[in-house]
């Protein structure tokens, strides 16, 4: 009971300060980013160290947060050139110097695409309201997911990724999402509210996805949680595993409005 009360408590938190960073605008967004994308870095980098990478921490921290910069001040237009050049960088510290092995190499521009890329996302996103369906796919799905499978779980949906995680909870959490996105929807008087819904509940899936992939990592590394800095919730990529999926899904569609 007492990991329950703890547990929501924490929850409670990130809600409020998700939403008040995010009503706030792109320059808190930006802070609440670094500090995401810099200890998930660092949390991803813990665990595969246990796999023998030896992966380095500050290269990866420099060009993520190089890269936050690069989107909220807007200059969209050489984001890709920061990634190249990153990876071109890479691969000659691999190659003269031996920096890295070729499987570090690769983990090191992994993770700068996956984490700081996707959370980078969110900044792009802060000046219109599609940002909150980031937030409802990914948490609403993760919240109904969880209170379907609690209830009615009997199918396990990927066992040897997520042994908890049951079909009837997918099912939930993408119906559960769907009826949050017609609800704010409604509230925030859009015309088009069944096409929010179809993108919500595709979101739902992608979201699911997102957290199986985090999922995957945790168990060829042989890890509970990639950290503790969120109380009953473990770290960054464990509570924000599925926004890291969402979010570029979300400002995909929104790239083609």
């Amino acid at each position: 009971m007492k990991n329950l009360i703890i547990r929501a408590l924490t929850g409670i938190v990130l809600v409020a300060v998700l939403i008040g960073f995010t009503i706030l605008g792109k320059t808190y967004l930006l802070l609440l980013t670094t500090f995401l994308s810099l200890v998930g870095i660092y949390e991803f980098f813990n665990i595969m160290k246990k796999l023998e990478y030896k992966p380095n921490y500050l290269l990866a921290f420099i060009f993520s947060l190089l890269l936050l910069l690069t989107v909220y001040f807007g200059y969209t237009n050489i984001e890709s050139s920061i990634i190249l050049v990153y990876t071109l960088f890479v691969m000659i510290m691999m190659t003269f110097f031996d920096l890295f092995d070729h499987k570090t190499a690769f983990l090191q521009i992994f993770v700068v695409t996956y984490i700081t890329l996707s959370f980078s996302r969110l900044i792009l996103l802060s000046d219109t309201m599609l940002i909150w369906l980031v937030y409802i796919t990914s948490w609403g799905t993760d919240t109904f997911a969880y209170l379907v499978g609690s209830v009615f779980g009997k199918h396990k949906l990927i066992e040897k990724l997520s042994p908890k995680k049951s079909i009837e909870g997918a099912i939930g959490g993408i119906i559960g999402a769907a009826i949050l996105t017609y609800i704010f929807a409604v509230v925030f008087k859009f015309d088009n509210k069944m096409q929010l819904v179809i993108i919500a509940s595709i979101g739902s899936v992608i979201s699911q996805i997102g957290d199986l992939c985090a999922s995957k990592f945790k168990r060829i590394s042989n890890t509970k949680d990639y950290g503790t800095i969120f109380l009953g919730h473990g770290g960054v990529l464990d509570r924000f595993d599925s926004v890291l999926f969402t979010a570029p899904y979300i400002y995909l569609i929104y790239s083609f409005l």
